[in-house]
């Protein structure tokens, strides 16, 4: 009985030491985001071209960089609309559920730019907000994750922009 307890504890702890290294180190990834723009005149989605990279502090909270390109417009009477671009700084916090699955909360500060161009002219307008949102993080391999994350980018003037993003993300 003595030692199956002991052989649980050291297998539990193991576990857990997995659980831990595989969340610790530097990371980079690429995905694509399906924006929503919610502006008091208009409505439309585009989606943008996504990378990151980012350090994992401890099992709990990482920091990333990202920034996301233009990939696709929506038309609005003859006028295109997209979000043209967009980068920020960000905190993440999440508990690992198991070793294959790491939900988590996410905060930080976005720049993003909007531009619309049509009948020979274009327009374009920048705006910043903290950010927030949610997402999970589920394990393909030791150093490779798919990731699923909903935004809410800026949230100012009566304008919102939300995102749903899905990645990939490779520890180094």
């Amino acid at each position: 009985m003595k030692k199956t307890m002991i052989a649980g504890a050291v297998v539990a702890a193991l576990t857990m030491t997995t659980g831990v290294f595989a969340k610790e180190g530097n990371y980079f990834g690429f995905g694509a985001t399906q924006h929503s723009v919610d502006a008091p005149d208009f409505e439309f989605d585009s989606m943008t071209i996504d990378g990151k990279i980012g350090t994992y502090f401890n099992e709990n909270f990482s920091g990333e960089l990202r920034v996301g390109l233009a990939a696709t417009d929506d038309s609005f009477f003859g006028v295109d609309l997209e979000v043209k671009n967009y980068y920020g700084a960000y905190l993440r916090a999440g508990l690992p559920a198991t070793d294959a699955f790491y939900p988590y909360a996410i905060v930080g500060y976005t720049k993003t730019k909007v531009e619309a161009s049509g009948f020979g002219e274009t327009v374009s307008d920048s705006e910043s907000d903290m950010s927030y949102g949610f997402g999970a993080d589920f394990s393909l391999t030791n150093d490779m994750d798919l990731s699923v994350e909903y935004m809410r980018y800026l949230d100012k003037d009566g304008g919102e922009i939300d995102g749903i993003g899905l990645g990939i993300k490779f520890k180094f």
